[in-house]
């Protein structure tokens, strides 16, 4: 019996129903369309109690557990899941010019065990991973997101996970926020505009996330 292609999601927004959510949702429909086994893990929620990297070296100790961060709290048995997985896709939305301070924990907990400090060149995983990270905001498009550096800021971010095998971004642009522009202290964003980004573009967003996990999912079995 073929083994099932084994595919994580990590939404790193608080909201699990709004543009971050529903990106990876599409993606996880995607990958589950190409025969994967899927699971969504929602970062924010109230019964996940975890912090960033602790600095403890566990993970470099000669003759130690290697590969994954061994620190006891509610991320380990994620972290576990994710060096096992064959498809990640991670979700942010842009938070003060970087990914959510709960992705950016996930990150460095997933990233620093993968580090040799004997040799960079040969990272310790435990399996070839193949990778997306998806991102959404306020950043009207491409040009603007190169002159705000995000393509230095948010990308290195999500290229970190290239060394655990290939990767990809997956940007959108210009989201619609608020569910009542009204009742806040946005003046600088124009409503209408922002309405009419949700209903012609989010739904190709939409999409292209779908194809992406499809498209993650057959890369893995073209390998196998």
């Amino acid at each position: 019996m073929e083994k099932k292609i084994k595919a994580l999601f990590i939404n790193g927004s608080p909201r699990k129903n709004k543009n971050t959510a529903q990106l990876l949702q599409k993606a996880m429909e995607g990958a589950e369309s190409a025969g994967a086994e899927v699971e969504m893990v929602n970062l924010y929620d109230r019964n996940l109690n975890y912090k960033g990297c602790l600095s403890c070296f566990a993970c470099k100790i000669k003759g130690g557990k290697k590969g994954v961060c061994s620190f006891k709290d509610d991320l380990q048995p994620i972290l576990e899941k994710a060096v096992q997985a064959d498809v990640l896709v991670c979700g942010s939305p842009n938070y003060c010019s970087y990914p959510s301070a709960m992705l950016r924990a996930f990150m460095e907990r997933l990233i620093f065990p993968a580090v040799n400090y004997s040799d960079y060149s040969k990272p310790v995983i435990l399996k070839k991973l193949h990778s997306a990270t998806i991102y959404t905001m306020n950043c009207p498009n491409k040009d603007t997101y190169r002159m705000a550096n995000y393509h230095i800021l948010m990308d290195t971010s999500a290229q970190q996970l290239g060394m655990f095998g290939p990767t990809e971004i997956l940007c959108s642009f210009d989201t619609y926020q608020f569910n009542n522009y009204e009742k806040y202290d946005a003046a600088s964003f124009n409503e209408p505009h922002k309405a009419e980004v949700r209903n012609n573009q989010f739904p190709k967003d939409l999409e292209k996330a779908f194809e992406l996990g499809e498209r993650l999912v057959r890369q893995c079995e073209e390998e196998q």
